[in-house]
């Protein structure tokens, strides 16, 4: 997968105070197509240490753009597919915290290295890692929240309170715009046709396939939308893994995109439910009326 690795960037792209993105991009399904992907990088303003979120290969050319804006701190695997150069980046920065999704827990490559887990109640603290010692997630300056409702994707999304800036990785998409300013974009006949036939142009939303991600539990993905969009109710940009970032409206965007696209998997699946309790309501009604005139039928005989 390192080898896949692709990128023309000398320079980290900056986008607002202590905030800044790579972009690169990886071959998939055997290299069928290549898929843009974007690493976030934020510097805390008191102490230069950077949060460095879906690690790229650590080149030479990058190490050397991070050291010019700070000290590399924690090593972030924000769900479990942005995990591919997480160990060689980890390698490079052996003093950094690695910090991941907690379904990476059941990853046994992954779990004697992680040092925490990203819940909803604080950094759950791995046992398993020999390395492991207490440190503190810089909450006053990066909220997350773990949407671990979704499967195959179990993702954490942060919040830059000071730039007012939501990351995702997988929970939305953005190939809907372009930008001169953002050079990564949907690439090849294959992946545009897949984005075609998926309804992938959508702005800062999902494909189709993630409604069978939501199915599992309903109710509590519900919940962590509408707790993500409480938490960080009207946030400006919106920082996405794979298409174009929008730098004004995210709250907007990702609220007509990826949310609406869940309500209306929601409600699809509620309509289903109620069909399917009507139509077993109907089919008792009917087989209890057959029984009772099959038992009148029987007692009036027994009587004559």
């Amino acid at each position: 997968m390192v080898d896949s690795f692709r990128t023309t960037e000398l320079s980290l792209i900056h986008h607002d105070t202590n905030l800044w993105t790579y972009e690169g991009s990886v071959t998939m399904l055997y290299g069928i197509f290549r898929l843009p992907t974007r690493m976030t990088i934020i510097r805390l303003s008191k102490s230069n240490q950077l949060v460095v979120i879906s690690p790229f290969p650590p080149t030479d050319i990058l190490q050397t753009l991070l050291a010019e804006i700070g000290k590399v701190q924690y090593i972030v695997i924000p769900n479990e597919h942005h995990t591919f150069w997480a160990l060689k980046f980890q390698a490079q920065y052996p003093h950094a915290h690695l910090i991941a999704t907690r379904e990476m827990m059941f990853n046994e490559k992954f779990n004697k290295h992680i040092h925490a887990y990203f819940t909803n109640e604080g950094l759950e603290y791995n046992s398993y890692c020999p390395s492991t010692s207490t440190f503190e997630w810089p909450f006053h300056e990066i909220d997350y929240y773990c949407f671990y409702h979704v499967n195959y994707i179990h993702e954490v999304i942060f919040y830059h309170r000071s730039t007012s800036t939501v990351i995702v990785t997988d929970l939305a998409f953005n190939y809907f715009e372009e930008s001169i300013h953002q050079r990564i974009r949907a690439q090849g006949f294959l992946f545009r046709s897949y984005l075609w036939l998926a309804d992938g142009y959508r702005r800062a939303c999902v494909t189709k396939p993630f409604k069978y991600f939501f199915a599992n539990d309903n109710e509590a993905c519900r919940n962590d939308f509408e707790q993500m969009m409480m938490r960080y109710q009207n946030f400006n940009r919106l920082i996405v893994a794979h298409g174009m970032i929008i730098e004004r409206g995210g709250y907007d965007a990702f609220k007509s995109g990826t949310y609406q696209f869940f309500l209306d998997c929601y409600t699809q699946k509620k309509s289903r439910k109620n069909t399917l309790s009507v139509t077993t309501k109907i089919g008792l009604v009917l087989v209890t009326g057959t029984m009772l005139l099959y038992l009148a039928r029987h007692l009036d005989i027994f009587v004559k």
